[in-house]
């Protein structure tokens, strides 16, 4: 009897999905000796219910929050927010983009600069700063992160330094979703990761998408980190997490998505 079966050299989904559970068992075990709970997802779906229970089961959770994520976007995460708990909570998205990529408060805007009186703008301004520092106080900021560690460790680089404040201390309780791509070996390769691949492409996406001035950042145009301290860089607050007092064990919960996402 001829044998029909034929292996496809070309599917490698069985060999990736047996890397990511493995490197997922070790990660699992590295974080929650550091009283960070760790939880593994599939797709989208798995981490909405994900997010659903976790509110679901914490009734005292009434105000919820964001920092700027790729990896959110992609997940469909504010859309799905806005529509399951917009009107039982109190949603705060001060970085929510407009249809032109301009932040919401700002409204639509032509391509480019935006055509607001000088007045006006500052308004809206300092009402988008304090909704930015409202967050720091919420019951829940969900947020993304640059890389983790096989060591236990969450790496965060930030400008403006809401997300990398809000992952440290303020919110009530914080869950961090990044893909398996943001997997690094140590804090080393982690930083290497950050500097020379996520923030150049994060910073391409804000000049593209948000009219920013961040493709004169020598990592853009040069390739690699300078380490600079350009006034248009993001790079000036880094952020490791190691771990969690035993008082904040259920503080932080680290979500990781076996799928590439985010920078």
């Amino acid at each position: 009897m001829k044998n029909t079966f034929k292996v496809d050299e070309t599917n490698l989904i069985e060999e990736f999905d047996t890397q990511f559970e493995h490197q997922f068992q070790f990660l699992k075990k590295r974080f929650e000796s550091r009283r960070i709970k760790c939880y593994s997802a599939n797709a989208k779906e798995d981490v909405r219910e994900f997010i659903t229970n976790f509110i679901l089961k914490r009734e005292y959770i009434r105000d919820i929050s964001f920092s700027d994520s790729v990896t959110l976007y992609q997940l469909g995460i504010y859309d799905f927010m806005r529509d399951s708990f917009g009107k039982s909570h109190s949603i705060n998205e001060p970085l929510e983009r407009s249809e032109s990529g301009h932040y919401n408060i700002y409204g639509v805007q032509p391509r480019g600069r935006m055509n607001l009186p000088y007045d006006e703008w500052i308004d809206k301004h300092e009402k988008w700063y304090n909704n930015v520092r409202k967050s720091l106080c919420s019951d829940l900021l969900i947020i993304g992160a640059n890389a983790i560690t096989l060591e236990g460790e969450i790496v965060s680089v930030d400008g403006l330094g809401n997300r990398v404040s809000g992952m440290v201390f303020g919110p009530r309780h914080v869950i961090c979703i990044v893909g398996k791509n943001k997997i690094s070996t140590n804090l080393e390769s982690a930083m290497d990761r950050v500097q020379n691949v996520a923030a150049p492409l994060n910073y391409i996406r804000h000049a593209n998408k948000h009219y920013t001035k961040h493709e004169v950042l020598p990592c853009v145009k040069l390739g690699k980190c300078f380490k600079c301290s350009n006034p248009e860089s993001a790079c000036m607050n880094t952020v490791v997490v190691r771990g969690q007092i035993h008082h904040h064990s259920d503080r932080i919960h680290l979500v990781v998505v076996n799928k590439n996402l985010g920078f």
